[in-house]
Order: structure tokens, then sequence, then C-alpha cells
């Protein structure tokens, strides 16, 4: 290279140098700017999302009537075995009282009634229509019990000649202090405590702790058990299937109970009262049976956020051979 060509590649550098220079000196006033509306921007896009993900969840024109339909018996079913057992003390109540909303994770599902019943489905070859559905929830009646608290708010103020005034307010709210669901029988654990801060002094009772009463999904174990005849291998599989119909939960257990049956000879046949599935569905991936997203309710894996997911996910090699002849 010659000495002119140095010269000009200096020169060059030179010239790019000052004009990066120059570039962000100029922009660097407006960077705050420039960082408020990228947060704004991707606050937009996230409310955007949400709300296309609950109104995808809501919409349900890809099903059939008879979908919808037991879809809605199933909200409502879930719905009042949620209610119609619930106790503030001794005292009966039709609502869900917890300030805390404790309750949440502890209700049954409209999705726990709706994979049940495909579990009896495919067990007995019964009709998936509302009597099942009756039959089902037999078993899933909820019970929460609450306790009523009184918050006591303590406020001292001065007067113009500087003596002090204390006035007391009291509030009241509910806690959650048992339930015993399809999840499992809880109690949940307080104690009193006071705050304080500035003027004020609180007094109310504090979420500690909640303790399981005996085993876990014990009634769903149960009802596997006495109803369905499922063996004792296959009820831990079995219970989380259900469960993960309505949490959307994946682990990495291994599904090999009802979903693996070696019959391919299945028929459909809708009877105008319900849907009603006559032998076992093949396994549509040999070898594979680790199921990555369950079919009910999940967090979306692209947009984040609730959403109902339509089928279930198995996870296996790109290019792997399936079987549709279930």
């Amino acid at each position: 290279m010659s000495l002119t060509d140095k010269a000009k590649n200096a020169i060059k550098n030179k010239a790019k140098t000052k004009i990066k220079k120059v570039a962000i000196k100029a922009i660097k006033p407006f960077l705050p700017f420039i960082l408020i509306i990228g947060l704004l921007f991707f606050a937009i896009c996230t409310i955007i999302d949400a709300v296309f993900i609950q109104e995808v969840q809501a919409d349900s024109s890809d099903m059939s009537e008879i979908q919808q339909e037991l879809r809605t018996k199933c909200i409502e079913k879930a719905n009042y075995l949620n209610t119609c057992h619930n106790f503030i003390g001794k005292d009966p109540t039709n609502n869900l009282l917890d300030v805390n909303n404790k309750e949440t994770g502890k209700k049954v599902e409209w999705s726990h009634l709706y994979a049940l019943m495909t579990f009896h489905n495919v067990a007995e070859g019964m009709d998936v229509n509302e009597s099942l559905l009756n039959k089902v929830a037999e078993d899933f009646t909820s019970t929460f019990i609450y306790e009523k608290n009184t918050i006591k708010i303590e406020t001292t103020t001065k007067d113009e000649k500087g003596k002090e005034k204390k006035t007391t307010k009291e509030e009241t709210q509910y806690l959650l202090i048992e339930s015993d669901t399809i999840i499992g029988h809880y109690k949940y654990n307080y104690e009193e405590r006071t705050t304080e801060s500035e003027n004020t002094k609180t007094t109310k009772k504090v979420f500690v702790n909640e303790e399981l009463i005996g085993e876990q999904y014990a009634r769903l174990k149960e009802h596997l058990r006495s109803k369905l005849n499922i063996r004792e291998s296959d009820i831990e599989t079995d219970t989380q299937i259900i469960i993960q119909a309505a949490t959307g939960y994946s682990d990495n257990k291994e599904n090999t109970g009802w979903l693996q049956g070696n019959s391919s000879e299945t028929e459909i046949i809708t009877d105008g009262k319900g849907l009603v599935a006559k032998g076992m569905f093949t396994w549509p991936i040999p070898g594979y049976t680790l199921i990555t997203s369950s079919f009910g309710n999940r967090i979306h894996p692209i947009y984040g956020g609730n959403n109902f997911h339509r089928g279930t996910d198995i996870s296996a090699p790109v290019r792997c051979k399936f079987r549709c002849d279930g």
C-alpha cells in the first residue's frame, strides 16, 4: 500500500470517527425520550397481546354446538360446586369471600370435569353429556370455610393547640381458614400483627402458611380407583393428566396409561345428545411419550398470559413419522 493510500484511509477513518461523535452528540439529549417511547411501545404491545389472548381464549367458534353446550354446562357445574357448600364459621354462604383470593388454585375447574368425563368415556364407553357430568360432579363438591376478621385502624391527630386525638375505625374482611376440594384438604394459618406508619396503627390477622391435611388429590384418586377401577400403578399418571387439563402444567413423566391403547378401531358417534367414542385411540408417535403441553389452560409459550390450548403437544424429533389411523 502506498503512502497516498494510507493517507486516504487515515482521512476516511478520521472522518468516520468524527461523524460518529457528531451523531452521538446529536442523539444523546434525546436518549431518555427514545427510551420512554420504547418502553411505552413495549407496554402497549403487551396489553394488546393480553387482550388478544383473552379474546382467543373466549372464542369457541371452532367448537360444535354440542361441544359449546357441554362446555357451558361444565362451567356452570364448576361454579356451583365451588359455592354450594361454603361457610362463614357455621353459617352457610354461596360466595367465595377470601380477601386474598386464596380459593384460586384450589377450586374445581370446568376442564377438570371435562377431563374426567373423557376418562369415563374411554374406560366405559359412556356418552359425554350432561348426565355423565352430573355423575362425575357428585364426588367433587368443594368446601370453603371462612373466618370473619376485624381490622382495627387507629389514627392519631393533633388539634390547633397540639392536643392529641385518637380515632379508631374498624373494617371487616373474610379469611379462608379451611378448604376441601378436588385439589386436597388444606388448613390456613394466620397470626395477628400490628403495623405503624406515621400517625396510623393497624392491627389485623396476616397469613402465615397453608397446611395440607392428608394426601393431595385424595378425592380425585379415590374417584379414579372406585369409579373407574384405575390400576394403582397408573393412579399418579392419570391424576396428573386431569390436573394438567386445568393448569396447563407440564412435567417430565411419561404418560403411559389410557393414552397408549393398542387398538386403532375408534368410532365417533353423534347422537344429538352427546359425543361417544368407542374403542381406544392409537398413540400417534411410537417411542415418544413425553407430553410437553397438555389440553386445557396454560401459559402461552410466545405471548405469555393464560390461554386455552385445544391440543396436546408431544415431544419428538423433526420429521419424525407419526400415525393418524386412529
